[in-house]
């Protein structure tokens, strides 16, 4: 056999093992979403996945460091949705500036659709949260989604497109908490109605932080003061 066709076999063997290695991770999520880490045995790995007890170990060592990667794995499923969202928001001209309500919008619509997978990053969170390697992976998923928002909503501030009243780091922060929220919900409410709601009404109150939603109150208030001045 020859150096190139030894490359290339040796290629297809590393693409089909990876392969197979991302099935096995999408599978092991599946059940650690619907089970939790605790109720999950090893029993339901090895039936949901096909591979083997001595296979599970050899790749990933323990159950525990499976569950660390199936988490890892569901970030990078789920998160470049948001994103992509939130990089589109910070490249546009700097003469306009980012619709933080439409952006925040758009995100909640991603988080309705994986809410019914029960969100892995809340899950984890409620379940291991005295877990220091399950901590340090949601710390940093969130700190990540907080930053983009702060990012978005500071622009949005410099740009004139929402009232330069606004906080950033503080309603970035509370946007997250409304975000985690609402994969609880989501996954709970039988027809997503209440999501739904709850995430109209949040896009309705940071319409408010527009500066063309407060202008009109604070002239109200200047006609009011000239004709008491007047009299």
């Amino acid at each position: 056999m020859t150096r190139g066709v030894e490359c290339r076999y040796g290629s297809n063997v590393s693409r089909n093992k990876n392969a197979d290695l991302d099935r096995v991770l999408r599978a092991a999520t599946r059940v650690f979403l619907e089970h939790g880490f605790a109720a999950t045995s090893m029993s339901d790995l090895v039936a949901a996945t096909g591979m083997n007890r001595a296979g599970l170990y050899s790749a990933f060592g323990s159950k525990h460091q499976l569950y660390i990667t199936a988490l890892a794995r569901y970030r990078e499923d789920t998160e470049p949705e948001v994103r992509a969202i939130a990089r589109r928001a910070l490249d546009r001209p700097d003469a306009e500036g980012p619709d933080a309500p439409g952006v925040v919008g758009d995100i909640l619509e991603v988080v309705a659709r994986h809410s019914k997978e029960g969100g892995f990053i809340v899950r984890a969170a409620v379940e291991l949260a005295d877990d220091p390697a399950t901590m340090r992976r949601v710390q940093e998923a969130w700190a990540e989604l907080e930053r983009d928002l702060t990012a978005i909503l500071a622009r949005a501030a410099d740009t004139g497109t929402m009232s330069d009243q606004v906080d950033p780091v503080r309603l970035a922060r509370t946007l997250l908490v409304f975000i985690q929220g609402a994969f609880v919900v989501g996954h709970a409410d039988e027809d997503g109605g209440r999501l739904a709601d709850a995430a109209d009404g949040l896009v309705a109150l940071l319409d408010l932080h527009r500066p063309s939603a407060t202008a009109e109150p604070i002239r109200s208030h200047a006609s009011s003061d000239a004709l008491l001045s007047d009299s």
